[in-house]
């Protein structure tokens, strides 16, 4: 298990002094970063240094000697049950007046070697664990093509995370449009407007889906003008089925919340309700 273990200081006070103090402390820093982070106070920025060792209560300590807001994260700011292995992680930020508040930053995945920054914090990256080695998110066509070389069970751990994410939150805008082109990583993606299904080839290995699941697919990665006309050149019948799988995903996803991606959906439906054939 990896959680990051960091010593900041608030941005007023410059880094050099930070890693001086650290240094008297018997800490070496590995890292330097710089993140900001949303406080009950307003959103603050830290100087940040991941640390080697123990950091519960070093945010009380550099909060009074440096005279400014000090942070930590580590193993003591877990929030949930490690076993289930999903957990969310926190930095403890101690403010000059001895006034302290714990903040979640990050979700982790246990199952996927992920870490999900949150709407907490800025200057994180999310990354992702594949055959021993840190890739930061979203994945570039580089890091795709090399994790697919690697084989079969690194690319399926790849489109898990983004089915569990969000495609545009793991896959760069060039790696998305490669893998829906089928080109520079082995993958080939046809419609067969006929069958109503969409016929996906790699490494001489061939898969079907519905092309109704294709086209929920392509919407919830935005590609909306893909999804119309692949739905424009289908037959009428299947036309029906589509739109009407779409409208009850649609729901779905509304009453569950989701409003951003049942939005989508809804635009869908009503450019196809307005062209239905251009």
């Amino acid at each position: 298990m990896l959680v990051l273990a960091w010593i900041g200081v608030e941005g007023k006070i410059g880094s050099d002094r930070l890693r001086k103090l650290l240094e008297r402390l018997s800490y070496r820093p590995v890292k330097e970063l710089k993140i900001s982070v949303k406080t009950s106070k307003g959103w603050m920025e830290f100087n940040v240094f991941e640390v080697i060792g123990f950091v519960e209560g070093a945010a009380r300590v550099v909060s009074g000697e440096l005279k400014a807001a000090g942070l930590e994260a580590g193993d003591h700011l877990i929030l949930g049950e490690v076993s289930a292995r999903l957990w969310e992680e926190a930095v403890k930020v101690v403010f000059p007046d001895g006034s302290e508040e714990v903040i979640p930053i990050l979700t982790y995945d246990g199952f996927l070697d992920i870490r999900i920054p949150n709407e907490n914090v800025r200057g994180v990256k999310a990354t992702i664990v594949i055959a021993g080695k840190v890739y930061e998110l979203p994945l570039s066509l580089k890091d795709l093509e090399e994790i697919y070389s690697k084989g079969k069970e690194w690319a399926e751990k790849v489109e898990k995370a983004a089915m569990a994410y969000g495609v545009r939150k793991v896959l760069s805008q060039e790696a998305i449009e490669a893998l829906l082109k089928g080109t520079r990583i082995g993958r080939k993606i046809e419609v067969d407007h006929e069958s109503g299904y969409v016929i996906i080839s790699e490494r001489g290995r061939i898969t079907t889906k519905p092309v109704s699941t294709y086209i929920l697919e392509l919407l919830a990665e935005g590609s909306l003008d893909e999804a119309k006309k692949i739905y424009k050149e289908l037959p009428e019948e299947m036309r029906n089925d589509v739109r009407s799988i779409v409208e009850e995903e649609r729901d779905i996803q509304r009453s569950l919340g989701r409003d951003d991606l049942a939005n989508t959906y809804e635009e869908f439906l009503k450019k196809i309700k307005e062209n239905p054939s251009s």
